[in-house]
């Protein structure tokens, strides 16, 4: 598989300092930050499409029913955190 992201890893004032940083930031552009927004970004999809069955309202009752979207999000949320650690053990 090819990677999603290039992170660039750099000797900073003697520190190891990942570009982007892994975990979330002030500026929003971590590599957290970023999945976090795709995924947000398309659950909100289900606000954005109209009803076809009943022609009013949207699907997010449906969207918070799935059981399944939510474990993979928590699967998504361990992964990102292994990254993390590796990442943190990686430079210690």
């Amino acid at each position: 598989m090819q990677p999603i992201f290039d992170i660039k890893v750099a000797l900073r004032d003697r520190e190891v300092k990942f570009d982007p940083p892994i975990e979330s930031c002030q500026r929003g552009n971590g590599i957290r930050d970023i999945i976090m927004k795709i995924t947000n970004d398309f659950i909100s999809l289900a606000i954005q499409m109209p009803r076809l069955d009943t022609g009013n309202g949207d699907y997010l009752v449906e969207i918070k029913d799935q059981f399944e979207l939510f474990g993979a999000l928590q699967i998504l949320t361990n992964n990102l955190l292994e990254i993390e650690d590796a990442s943190g053990n990686f430079i210690h």
